[in-house]
């Protein structure tokens, strides 16, 4: 009886770890879709009373706002990937009224790949020490 039970908790267990999770980040997808914005009359203010602060702002140029509907996906153990994404771009005139609106999917974004190589150096500990205490003596010598 006693194998049994725990038999059960570590079924639970594993198929837990095998489970999918779901991920929700910035406003949702319908949220996204069905923005009230009329372009020449709706203004920063309004977006910002419905529907929050922009998720960033465009660091160049402050009348660019953006809005972002991310859903990801990943099991335990796993890497978190990208099921959905929606990017919702809006301009906005000096006066603070939206000018356009752009609406981007992940279909319009292109895969970046990040090298997994890493440096191949080692590190040589003796000097890694001895160039900490150089630095350290250069500070004692400067007070």
């Amino acid at each position: 009886m006693i194998n049994l039970k725990l038999f059960i908790i570590l079924l639970f267990f594993i198929s837990s770890a095998c489970t999918q999770t779901i991920q929700n980040n910035g406003l949702s997808e319908k949220e996204i879709e069905n923005f009230d914005i009329k372009i020449g009359k709706t203004s920063k203010k309004y977006i910002i009373n419905n529907y929050g602060p922009p998720i960033f702002e465009n660091v160049f140029n402050d009348n660019i706002i953006y809005y972002i509907s991310h859903r990801t996906s990943y099991k335990t153990f796993e890497e978190r990937k990208t099921k959905k994404i929606l990017v919702l771009e809006i301009t906005l005139d000096n006066n603070g009224i939206v000018q356009n609106l752009k609406k981007y999917s992940d279909k319009d974004s292109f895969h970046i790949n990040v090298s997994k190589k890493q440096d191949s150096k080692k590190i040589n500990m003796t000097s890694f020490w001895k160039d900490i205490i150089r630095a350290i003596r250069r500070k004692d010598s400067e007070n």
